[in-house]
């Protein structure tokens, strides 16, 4: 019975075919759109997650507690070798770098700049953040011999500093001194972003030297997983290896870090499914129309169908068999045509700079409007749910008149 009721449906939504075309088209486009566009999106936010990790705060930090919200140079971890050992026996942990922050002012002879000074271990910084490979001029720490600094194009550009030039570092130290150091431009790099303008890079112990800080201390230990599915079980593993040096340290995700950016992205993710539930909405009315309009023609067959010995519940199973049918048909072509959409995109790229006329920066670091999605299996199985139940939902009008049909008034209908 089964199978023939089937059968029966697929012919019935064939015996109008502009209708069931139309149909099937404004479902499979909405379905096709909304797959593109999640896949979209989720390879943007990734994009955009994994600049921040590989450009500002890696997956984990290491810092004094409170350091992160109040930023003094005076909260430091003042020995960070047990961390370092501890972190070298982690699988997890891929590379992990020491960081000095602090804000000052650089100058030259033809300008000056309020920005912020980081310290770092260019080898070790080299394997957890990407600046390495953003140098446009000079080298990356390749001078010895000489107090290096690297500067962003903007703020090479602003002081007029070339490579070689002097320039001249002044800041407070944690002591009360002023801290006042001449390097020599040993490199500029440019990375499209905030930092190009107000970030200067120094070796760690010349930023130590400057802050009159302690040999060993550090404000941060930046740290990158080998997979951000290890995020959890390393912090964990962290707090009860040195619960012991909670006053003195703590542990933060990225996420705990970069909370602005996951609030931008959740709000994101917010406009993107009332989006997905206004095009699957209408796709689904589409449905329900030509269903009704289906129903309407064939009020007179129904009755005969029903005169004859056919039930109510058979026949109203064939109105959800036709519904189901019609909406398999648009979900696979809509899932099709978005795999293909999405798979173009993910070779060529999709680049939303022409709908601004300005960067687009968030906390300091550039959005790339270039983005490569992938497909995501998950988004299709989640739009195609939502298209099947809103489909038999708004079927219900349809599917309630032929319930209410009176077999003697369907015969004579026109």
């Amino acid at each position: 019975m089964d199978h023939y009721f089937l059968k029966l449906s697929w012919k019935n939504i064939w015996r109008n075919r502009r209708r069931t075309l139309l149909t099937i088209n404004a479902i499979g486009f909405g379905v096709m759109a909304l797959v593109a566009l999640y896949n979209y999106y989720d390879g943007f936010h990734d994009q955009v997650i994994q600049n921040v990790i590989r450009y500002q705060s890696g997956h984990l930090l290491v810092t004094a507690p409170s350091y992160h919200t109040r930023m003094a140079t005076n909260l430091v971890v003042t020995d960070p070798g047990p961390v370092d050992q501890w972190l070298a026996t982690q699988e997890p942990v891929k590379a992990f770098s020491h960081r000095i922050l602090v804000q000052g002012l650089v100058s030259t002879a033809q300008g000056s700049a309020n920005i912020v000074f980081a310290g770092i271990e260019p080898e070790r910084e080299k394997e957890v953040t990407r600046f390495a490979g953003n140098m446009v001029q000079g080298s990356y720490f390749g001078d010895t011999q000489q107090k290096s600094i690297l500067l962003g194009s903007e703020l090479a550009h602003l002081l007029q500093a070339e490579i070689g030039s002097k320039v001249v570092a002044l800041t407070q130290g944690v002591d009360g001194s002023i801290g006042n150091e001449l390097f020599f431009v040993g490199g500029i790099f440019e990375t499209h972003s905030d930092f190009d303008k107000n970030m200067a890079f120094i070796r760690i112990q010349d930023a130590r030297q400057l802050l009159s800080l302690s040999e060993s201390a550090v404000h941060q230990i930046a740290i990158v997983l080998a997979g951000e599915e290890y995020l959890t079980a390393v912090q964990d593993q962290f707090l009860k290896t040195f619960s012991h040096s909670s006053s003195e340290l703590q542990m933060l995700n990225w996420k705990e870090v970069q909370k602005p950016l996951m609030a931008m992205i959740e709000l994101n993710k917010s406009a993107n499914r009332l989006l997905m539930f206004i095009i699957i909405f209408v796709a689904a009315l589409g449905i329900a129309n030509s269903i009704l309009m289906s129903i309407l023609e064939r009020t007179r067959e129904f009755g005969v169908m029903l005169a004859i010995g056919t039930t109510k519940k058979e026949v109203v199973k064939m109105v959800i068999m036709e519904t189901l049918l019609l909406s398999l048909v648009g979900v696979a072509l809509g899932n099709l045509l978005g795999a293909l959409v999405t798979q173009f995109f993910h070779y060529y790229g999709f680049d939303l700079a022409w709908l601004s006329s300005q960067k687009l920066v968030v906390q300091g670091t550039i959005i790339q409007t270039v983005s490569y999605p992938a497909i995501q299996w998950r988004n299709s199985l989640l739009i195609s749910g939502i298209v099947f139940i809103l489909s038999l939902i708004v079927s219900f009008i349809p599917i309630r008149h032929v319930s209410q049909l009176n077999p003697v008034k369907a015969l004579r209908a026109i």
